[in-house]
This record gives C-alpha cells, sequence and structure tokens, in this order.
C-alpha cells in the first residue's frame, strides 16, 4: 500500500480529499498537513510516495515545500492543486518535479485521472525497485559462491587461476577455524551461527559450510597478538555456541596463513588435529600446531587409550599407534598413581601385540626388548624403548591387509543402506566395533576422503539420480536423500555441483 501526504491550511479541503479517495476505492495510506513546515518534517521523519499540496499556505508555500521535498525524497511523486487564478503559481510548478497539476474546485474526472496515473506511477517505480532488488541479490548470491568454490578448491588443493590466487581481506594475513560437531548441526542451524560468528568477526570474514557437522571459518589475522586474538575468538565462539544452542563442539584454529598456498597444508594438518576431538566429551579448542598429548582430559581411562594404541597396531598403523602413546604417557605421568612395573607390564603387552601383528615374530628380538623396558630407569626411557621398537618392527609385506578393506567396504554398505538416517562418525564406529578415532583415520587413508565427506558424496549422488530419473519434487528428494531442511540441501547440491536441483532438472527437461 503506498501513502500518501495531503497539505492544505484547510481542514475541510483536507477531508473533501480524503473523501474522495475512499469513494474511489484507492488502496493509499493517508496523512495530513495543515502548512508546508509540518509537511516537510513529517516527510522527513516519515517517508511517502505521493504529495498533494496546496500552493497558497501560511508559513511555506507549496512550491517550496515541493522543491525542499523533492531534495528529501528524488523519487516522490508530487500533485500540486490551486485555484483558477493563480496560474503563474502553476507555471512555476513546471520547474519543479510536480507530476501532475489539478485546479479548484477538484474536478472528480479530473481527480480520478491525476490519481490513477500517479499510482501507476508509484507501482512502476516500486516494481523496478523490486527488479533491481532481485538483480543485486542475485548478485551477491553469484559472489557469494564464487567466493565459497575459491576456498573449497583452496582447502582440496585445487590450482586456482592466477587473477585469484590471493588471500581475501584485501591480501591480509588470515586464520582457519574448523568447526566440528559430534551431532548433525548446520542443516538447521548454520544461518544462526553465521550470525554469530558474523559478530565476533565483526563482519570481516568467509564461511564455508563443508556438511552438517563441519564448517570453515576464515578471518584476518594479523599485527602482533593476532594469533592470541584468533584463540580468544575461538573460545568466545565454543562459549556462544553453547549458550545458544545447548551444543558442544570442537575447534581448531590453523597457524598464520600468509599466502594461500598454504592453505591446503595448514587444512590438512587441522583434520589431523582434529583426531583428538574424540578424548574429550565436551567443548575444546585446540591449535593446530600444538603438541597437544598433555590436554587429554582427566576423565580418560588407561583402559581406553591401551584400547585405542591396540586398534592402531592390530592394523599395522604404527605411526597411528605413536601418537597414541604420547597420550598414554602424558596420561599416566599426569595422574602419577602408577607404578613403574605396571607401566612397564603396559609396555610389554603393546610390543607382544605388535610383534604377533608383524612379519618378525622371532622371540629373541620380543625377549630383548620386554627386557630394555624393564631394565629403563625412568618413564621417559621406557616410552623411548617402546617406540624404536614400534619403528623396527617390520610390518607384514605379504598380501594387502584384507581385515582393513574389509572393514572399510563394511562401512560403505553401511553408508549406502542407511544414508537416509542420522548417521555420524560416532553411530559408524560402533556398529564396526572400532574407536571413531582409529575409524577416522583408517577410512582416510584408505579412501582418500573423510568418512563424513563420503556420507554427503552419497546422499547427493542418490538425490542426483532422483532428479534424473523421477519427477518427485525437490523437497521430497532433499527428505529421501537425508537431508532435514530442503533449503540446506539445495545449497549442498549446488555447492557440491555447481547449480541448483532445479536448475539442474531444467537442464535436463531441455535435453
Amino acid at each position: 500500500m503506498f501513502t500518501i501526504l495531503i497539505v492544505d491550511d484547510e481542514k475541510i479541503e483536507r477531508d473533501g480529499i480524503r473523501g474522495l479517495i475512499a469513494d474511489m476505492n484507492y488502496e493509499l495510506r493517508v496523512i495530513e498537513a495543515e502548512n508546508g513546515e509540518k509537511a516537510l518534517e513529517s516527510l522527513r521523519m516519515h517517508p511517502v510516495d505521493i504529495l498533494l499540496t496546496d500552493i497558497k499556505m501560511p508559513f511555506m508555500g507549496g512550491l517550496e515545500l515541493a522543491e525542499q521535498a523533492s531534495v528529501t525524497q528524488p523519487s516522490l511523486e508530487i500533485i500540486i492543486y490551486s485555484a483558477y487564478g493563480e496560474f503563474d503559481y502553476a507555471r512555476r510548478a513546471l520547474y519543479t518535479n510536480a507530476s501532475s497539476y489539478l485546479l479548484k474546485p477538484i474536478d472528480i474526472e479530473e481527480f480520478a485521472g491525476v490519481m490513477s496515473g500517479v499510482i501507476q506511477k508509484c507501482a512502476d517505480k516500486a516494481n523496478q525497485q523490486r527488479r533491481t532488488a532481485e538483480m543485486m541479490q542475485g548478485y551477491q548470491k553469484g559472489l557469494e559462491y564464487e567466493r565459497e568454490k575459491w576456498l573449497t578448491d583452496v582447502l582440496n588443493g585445487v590450482q586456482v587461476i592466477a587473477e585469484d590466487a590471493a588471500l581475501p581481506f584485501g591480501g591480509r594475513p588470515a586464520t582457519l577455524l574448523l568447526i566440528d560437531f559430534k551431532e548433525r548441526f548446520f542443516d538447521r542451524s548454520y544461518e544462526a551461527f553465521e550470525q554469530e560468528a558474523g559478530q565476533l568477526a565483526a563482519g570481516e570474514y568467509e564461511l564455508l559450510n563443508l556438511n552438517e557437522y563441519q564448517s570453515v571459518l576464515m578471518v584476518p589475522c594479523q599485527g602482533s597478538g593476532g594469533q592470541k586474538r584468533i584463540r580468544d575468538m575461538s573460545e568466545a565462539l565454543a562459549e556462544r555456541i553453547a549458550e545458544r544452542f545447548y551444543r558442544h563442539c570442537c575447534i581448531v584454529y590453523s597457524p598464520v596463513i600468509s599466502d594461500w598456498q598454504e592453505i591446503a597444508a595448514c587444512y590438512e594438518q587441522m583434520e589431523q588435529t582434529l583426531d583428538y576431538k574424540f578424548f574429550f566429551e565436551d567443548t575444546v579448542v585446540l591449535f593446530a600446531g600444538d603438541d597437544l598429548a598433555g590436554r587429554v582430559p582427566e576423565f580418560v581411562s588407561t583402559e581406553t587409550l591401551m584400547a585405542d594404541i591396540n586398534q592402531f597396531i592390530n592394523h599395522g598403523e604404527y605411526a597411528g599407534a605413536a601418537k597414541s602413546i604420547e597420550l598414554l604417557f602424558s596420561h599416566l605421568s599426569r595422574n602419577g598413581g602408577s607404578s613403574a612395573i605396571y607401566v612397564k607390564y603396559l609396555c610389554s603387552d603393546l610390543v607382544r601385540n605388535a610383534f604377533e601383528q608383524s612379519a618378525r615374530r622371532q622371540k629373541a628380538d620380543f625377549q630383548q626388548t620386554v627386557e630394555r623396558i624393564f631394565k629403563s630407569d625412568s618413564i621417559v626411557e621406557v616410552k623411548k624403548v617402546l617406540l624404536q621398537a614400534l619403528s623396527e618392527i617390520e610390518p607384514d609385506n605379504g598380501p594387502p591387509d584384507e581385515s582393513k578393506r574389509h572393514i572399510v567396504q563394511q562401512v560403505i554398505r553401511i553408508v549406502e543402506k542407511d544414508y537416509r538416517e542420522d548417521i555420524s562418525l560416532e553411530v559408524i564406529a560402533g556398529r564396526v566395533s572400532l574407536n571413531p578415532s582409529y575409524l577416522s583415520h583408517l577410512f582416510k587413508k584408505e579412501t582418500g576422503q573423510t568418512l563424513i565427506k563420503f556420507i554427503t558424496q552419497q546422499r547427493l549422488e542418490q538425490a542426483r539420480h532422483l532428479l534424473d530419473s523421477t519427477n518427485m519434487k525437490i523437497v521430497d528428494i532433499a527428505e529421501h536423500a537425508g537431508y532435514w531442511s530442503s533449503s540446506y540441501f539445495c545449497q549442498t547440491f549446488k555447492k557440491y555441483y555447481g547449480i541448483s536441483p532445479q536448475k539442474y532438472r531444467e537442464i535436463l527437461d531441455e535435453s
């Protein structure tokens, strides 16, 4: 509905025009002013679409009002009316942006013609503004998509063209934050999360949603104390998430990045650091460059860490075992309640398991290693002997490890069967009787991608198949593919395939 301001020092005139508007059923919101000064004051506080003003009024006449109103609101439609004998005033109105001129007494047909024409002009302007806004919105979405595509490419190590080979934020150094949830989060709360992140980043950020569980936030980071500010920001973001959404998350932040070519390596380091999240029950903030062995929470038991190490050893993953051994010894040192004999027996069990799983099963080698462990004078020496023994044990160089392949194939079958359900890394790890940390390590090593990324890929490929082969509504396809929100599904589909589901179907129909 458009708004008209009627200005006349005679109330009877204002009432008459208001009555004509009502009689002719014009959908206009009517406000009034008794002179030019009050009308101008009203215009400055509450913009209107149409100004209908008398010429002769005290304090400020209609023509002066029209001139000043045009400056205040250039798009304003102005109608001036006056008595027949005021033609000179009417001639001056031609030099303002007045749309029309009416003579008193007002002729009803003339009034109807003028008002219909002015209302149509207002409608045309509104339509043009709407089209312009839609074009700008489309343009902004295009820019946002291009920025997301750039960040996706560099995270995955894809070379970008030379003209795009620069960091955002004017090329200033930046930092990445990887935000990870154990349960689905971003398909329902992405916009609210972006609002919180944008406030903390003071509007300077790039946000890339990877899947329902993970997003990457890039923020500028320079100057002295920049890294500390990023840590403070990460902790504040984690705190806001806990307060607003009642959810716990793991946030890993990267070292300072000065060149876009550093991003892929930084992100890989962040994903490796993310493996430590399995030892934390609640919210945790980690730095990708830290030695995190000393940060294992007190509630983590020795039995849990031993089971984690043995799973790595059972599959010949000695590098992964070594990392968990660092966590074990940090845990034992911090608690201080374990005797030297107990620690040595634990390490002997690990060595025995490693020899049994390897190609080198000489009894003498095992006995010599155990003797070195029991002759060690300190817990530091015990750890050194254990790590050295693992590094010297040769993994089985015979046929490929079918057990690993079998596990991965089992996981793939679970995803292919249950991709519509709320399956996560933790849920699948429970089904195949593995620790989440080991399953995460194994799946990425065997397939080259994370399990969460594979689940997303499976869902989107099934959605594309349905777009190819059925006439199902997109909202139903989203639900069938396991997405709770159709809008989130559309965004994810476009990010993955470079085109929206609707556009994809249109192209299919045309071919």
